[in-house]
């Protein structure tokens, strides 16, 4: 039986269940609505009361998800479980953590990699670089083991997912279709499965393979900017200026001479009176 949490310091209880590798094996489906999970385990506490599965439907790009759904396995040497009442159709996320009373060992990575690029990768022009920095070390919710990329073009036609050590920070995506619209996402994965996903990038490979990252990246104000600094955006702004000049000079004139005239005849009733 695990032993009790009397006196014993919690520091210590987290610092076991942060040292257990728990491996979640491939889903097995056993009907359209359940699933059954394995995992392996690496490491084991005698701090260790059983097993927390938690899953929920995978999040659209650039939304945060809904909470996790769990059940807990509650007899330690049990490395299954089955999830059932599941939505027919729908993709799920997938975690298992060890637990002790209220202590819980690593989840997922709750902060996404930063700085994602996406650029040209090699010269035949249908393959993409992605690059990206670690999330932040505070907040990476232990060892970050792999990264998982996500690379979508039309709606799921041309899907493909790749995955890279914790130690590597770019991978090279090949066989891409030039006009086709993509996006890209990274998530850090440690023992207890994937973690948040980095914001969505979208871009099109053109004919000569360079990368044209599509209109929702980027913000109103960034595509104000970059419309007002075109040259001919200046030269179409300066031409209207001065034809308002030449508009307005004009009028001034002819009112002025409008007013000189009425003032002449006037002064010449005033003398002929």
């Amino acid at each position: 039986a695990p032993p009790s949490i009397q006196g014993v310091d919690p520091r210590q209880i987290q610092q076991a269940l942060g040292d257990m590798v728990v491996r979640l094996q491939t889903p097995t489906a056993l009907s359209s609505s359940a699933l059954r999970l394995q995992w392996t385990v690496e490491k084991e506490t005698a701090y260790l009361q059983g097993y927390r599965v938690m899953y929920r439907p995978s999040p659209d790009a650039g939304s945060p998800g809904e909470q996790w759904s769990f059940l807990d396995v509650r007899t330690p040497g049990e490395e299954a479980a089955v999830v059932s009442q599941l939505r027919r159709g729908v993709s799920y996320e997938l975690k298992v953590c060890p637990f002790f009373d209220e202590f819980q060992g690593p989840s997922t990575p709750n902060r996404a990699p930063q700085g994602v690029t996406v650029t040209k990768g090699d010269a035949n022009g249908t393959t993409i670089l992605v690059a990206w920095k670690p999330p932040p070390e505070e907040e990476s919710s232990g060892v970050v083991e792999e990264y998982k990329i996500w690379c979508l073009g039309n709606e799921s036609r041309y899907h493909v997912n790749q995955s890279v050590d914790g130690s590597t920070f770019s991978v090279l995506i090949p066989r891409l279709e030039p006009g086709v619209r993509y996006s890209v996402e990274v998530a850090a994965s440690n023992g207890a499965g994937p973690g948040a996903r980095s914001d969505v990038k979208f871009f099109k490979l053109d004919s000569t393979g360079q990368v044209t990252h599509s209109f929702e990246e980027r913000s109103a104000l960034s595509e104000l900017s970059h419309v007002l600094k075109q040259p001919a955006f200046i030269a179409g702004i300066g031409a209207t200026c001065w034809a308002f000049l030449m508009v307005f000079s004009v009028w001034l004139y002819r009112h002025r001479k409008k007013r000189s005239g009425l003032s002449s005849s006037y002064t010449g009733i005033r003398k002929g009176a």
